[in-house]
């Protein structure tokens, strides 16, 4: 376990009291659809797992019925996951997240959640490093396209004055 938490991105604490089993059984598929982790763990063993590793900003959070939801890659998907699941089931409540070596609280987990995916933050990159190549070729342009449009102007008026 400890050799686990050690390559993880994000792991996000949650208190699942209330939750029915066919709740949890839901929240797992979608965690592990995602490509993400949920284990619940007795505190005390989660507590010596976390001792050493980056992790172990947890440790004070790390009591009640806490249930540990990781990934190793995409923290941003995870947490918007996460958040869809928790408006429809208010019982998993929200303990205490790990990111990059910070704690986040719930308040910064839903910002989190609310970032664009990884996909569309790339799309948005290749657009903003697209623009201004759109706009030199513009430019570059735009003496030969004035060239033509004097000579067509400089045509129609032979042509209306011939």
């Amino acid at each position: 376990m400890k050799q686990s938490f050690g390559s993880l991105s994000a792991v996000f604490a949650f208190d699942y009291r209330g939750l029915k089993v066919e709740q949890a059984t839901e929240f797992r598929r979608k965690v592990r659809e995602n490509g993400a982790g949920y284990k619940v763990v007795k505190n005390t063993l989660a507590k010596r797992a976390i001792r050493g590793t980056d992790l172990e900003l947890l440790e004070p959070h790390l009591n009640g019925m806490i249930g540990l939801v990781y990934t190793e890659s995409d923290p941003v998907s995870l947490a918007k996951v996460i958040n869809d699941f928790a408006k429809d089931v208010p019982a998993l409540a929200f303990k205490v997240g790990v990111l990059a070596d910070k704690t986040l609280d719930e308040r910064q987990f839903k910002a989190l959640a609310s970032l664009p995916s990884k996909e569309a933050l790339l799309s948005q990159l290749l657009s903003v490093l697209h623009a201004p190549m759109r706009n030199l070729l513009s430019v570059l342009n735009a003496p030969a396209r004035d060239l033509i449009l004097v000579l067509k102007a400089h045509e129609d008026k032979v042509r209306s004055h011939g």
